[in-house]
């Protein structure tokens, strides 16, 4: 007599139908995730804003205020009245080398950490001496006594105290606070200018601090940029790649190399002028120190073959119904899909604790012996349990194979799934799907 539950259409149709539902707890466990990784990132942060943020570091240049007429108007006597405007004349170097050596450390608070660094950033160079010819037209007066040599800093809670400047061989101070119009944040000095022709040479040091990142713009009509560390996976940013780059298990070296045609500002540029303080940004080199693969990233990757996965459960034991002639109920698919549901969570929550490698085995050795014991039960055979906890131990192992090999990944991935297909597609291949639900054996 014709059962509907050994109806291999309706059974197929209750599959498919599970899967489709646990596409919302999957929904769920990757919001979770999202959720622990955003609060990563704010915690980082946290502890960023009291050491130093992203650095991003611009200058030396010189800076001179200007004043420029514009229009001449008629007064009502008949005088003359003058309408004018202020700017200042930022000057960037002919030659300009920049290197630092950046020391990191790993901060803690609670299970969250944030990767700070810190080191000396060496500047050297030249500056042209500025010619009234570079000055607007109509140029009114130039303050020549209140030129400043300014050094941009993003995040002036990094700098340190013993900054060193040294201007054409005379011993100079820093003043806190940029004093320019374009930039908003960093150092200024005061200078005054001399008439002679000679280029002014300088060599700072500033000892900085920061976190993730730090960028230096190449303002030099020739520049030369070195950054190393002691971080081993490094991001290089920024319009050009290094020159030459050296990266390996202590740190890394990377130097780059140009010159002003690589950008889109000249040397001598207003701050009345087109060129915003964006467009200098934008030409900065550097680097982020990234963190490969953290737990986050990894756990919201394996979330991506979740539903295959779930699929490829219930495909073993779907077959194991028809090669051993028990049905299984949809609520004992049900506590399956849901035990792979609680591997993620497990995954997650000891991950923050323990580290990535070690909750994935603990995770997968509780899910895979669960399954295989409660397998076991429902189909009445140890021995089958004991094949489906091997065939998750499979499952599970593999998807850490393919978490592991980043760049490989999807390549892995895609094979795995046409030899799962194969092997399924070999062994249906003489299933009368008609007589569903008999005992008698295909042979």
């Amino acid at each position: 007599m014709f059962k509907i539950q050994s109806s291999v259409n309706f059974r197929i149709f209750i599959l498919v139908l599970l899967l489709s539902g646990f596409l919302i707890p999957i929904q769920m466990v990757v919001s979770l995730v999202s959720e622990r990784q955003q609060r990563a990132v704010e915690t980082a942060e946290e502890v960023s804003s009291k050491w130093g943020g992203s650095q991003t570091v611009a200058g030396p240049f010189l800076a001179i205020p200007y004043k420029v007429y514009k229009e001449k108007l008629k007064g009502q006597n008949g005088e003359d009245i003058l309408i004018g405007e202020d700017g200042e004349m930022y000057f960037f170097p002919e030659e300009l080398n920049l290197e630092t050596d950046l020391k990191t450390e790993r901060r803690k608070r609670g299970i969250y950490e944030a990767i700070l660094y810190g080191g000396d950033l060496k500047i050297q160079g030249n500056i042209n001496q500025p010619l009234v010819s570079d000055f607007p037209e109509n140029t009114k007066s130039i303050l020549w006594n209140n030129a400043r040599m300014v050094v941009f800093v993003s995040d002036p809670k990094g700098l340190g105290s013993d900054i060193e400047f040294v201007l054409n061989g005379k011993g100079k101070t820093f003043q806190p606070g940029s004093a320019s119009r374009i930039f908003t944040s960093g150092l200024h000095s005061e200078i005054k200018l001399s008439e002679s022709n000679a280029p002014l040479t300088f060599q700072i040091k500033i000892p900085i601090q920061g976190s993730n990142s730090i960028h230096l713009a190449p303002l030099g009509k020739k520049s030369k940029i070195q950054i190393t560390s002691d971080w081993k996976d490094p991001s290089f940013e920024g319009n050009l790649l290094p020159k030459e780059r050296n990266i390996s298990e202590t740190g890394f070296q990377a130097l780059w190399e140009s010159s002003y045609f690589s950008r889109d500002y000249p040397q001598v540029i207003s701050s009345n002028g087109e060129t915003s303080f964006d467009t200098i940004l934008s030409s900065c080199y550097g680097v982020r120190l990234i963190v490969r693969a953290d737990q986050y990233l990894k756990l919201e990757r394996s979330l991506k073959y979740a539903i295959l996965f779930l699929g490829a459960s219930f495909t073993l034991f779907f077959l194991l119904e028809i090669f051993g002639g028990k049905i299984l109920h949809p609520f004992q698919y049900l506590m399956i899909g849901f035990a792979m549901m609680v591997f993620y969570i497990l995954n997650l929550s000891l991950s923050e604790h323990l580290g990535f490698a070690f909750s994935y085995i603990a995770a997968s050795l509780a899910v895979s012996c669960l399954i295989g014991y409660y397998s076991g039960a429902v189909l009445q055979n140890t021995m089958k349990g004991l094949i489906a906890g091997g065939y998750y131990l499979g499952l599970y192992s593999f998807l850490y194979v393919i978490l592991s090999s980043e760049d490989s990944s999807l390549l892995l991935g895609s094979i795995a799934v046409f030899l799962f297909l194969a092997l399924l597609m070999h062994l249906t291949r003489k299933i009368d799907w008609y007589s569903f639900g008999s005992r008698k054996d295909t042979e």
